[in-house]
């Protein structure tokens, strides 16, 4: 089984420790929170380097891909920087009971619009990986990339509190 839990990882759990301790904080504008830079930076180690052993790649491959793979993967954070925003700023309004129809439809809004783009991403950066990789080394890269997202919004959404209605 590929997992960031599995190889003993304790960044998954760092990183949600870090968004639940400081709700108020906005990550993505407060880099100086040196405990989510830390877990953010531990979790793309990890992750990057599930990539690199679970990719067989030719030496001209891996020239081609890990570049590309880098730039992608900067493109994803940054996206994954406004969910951070939109965690934190739900956190702090179920902290202050202040769940109100403006709130929910601004979460909901923003979430779908998260996927939306980071769907747009991928679509955008499956072109340039087919180009430089053989179809089943993307599709196998995609699989990977899915399990450890999959990982880490289940960790979220184990410990964010469901929202309230009245």
């Amino acid at each position: 089984m590929i997992s960031l839990r599995r190889r003993g990882s304790c960044a998954i759990p760092l990183i949600v420790t870090v968004f639940l301790a400081n709700p108020t904080e906005s990550f993505a504008q407060q880099p100086a929170n040196a405990a989510f830079a830390e877990a953010r930076s531990l979790i793309e180690s990890e992750r990057e380097q599930i990539a690199r052993d679970e990719l067989v790649l030719t030496e001209s491959e891996a020239a081609a891909f890990w570049p590309l793979y880098q730039k992608y993967r900067s493109e994803i954070e940054r996206v994954r920087d406004r969910q951070a925003v939109m965690i934190s700023k739900y956190l702090k309004a179920y902290d202050n009971a202040n769940l109100g129809d403006v709130l929910a439809r601004d979460m909901l809004d923003e979430h779908l619009s998260i996927r939306s783009d980071l769907l747009k991403l991928q679509k955008r950066y499956l072109r340039q990986f087919r180009k430089v990789l053989p179809e089943a080394k993307v599709a196998r890269f995609y699989h990977l990339e899915n399990k450890l997202d999959a990982e880490i919004d289940i960790a979220l959404a184990d410990l964010i509190p469901l929202f309230e209605t009245s």
